[in-house]
């Protein structure tokens, strides 16, 4: 009886793991990546913002 001695392979479940902790990592870069762009896009916006506008938009009844 020959005895097979198999090369160091992966065990399926530390491949899975692998696999998930890859696809969480890019999830909280893309998350990360889209924090900023919308920050970015807040500050854009609120530059554009008028700070007098509600003193000519709404008149007080008094």
């Amino acid at each position: 009886m020959i005895k097979r001695t198999s090369a160091p392979s992966l065990s399926s479940s530390s491949v899975r793991q692998s696999d998930f902790i890859v696809a969480q990592e890019a999830r909280a870069t893309a998350l990360e990546k889209a924090d900023s762009e919308r920050a970015q896009k807040r500050r854009e916006n609120d530059a554009l913002l008028d700070v007098n506008a509600s003193k000519w938009r709404y008149e007080s009844h008094r």
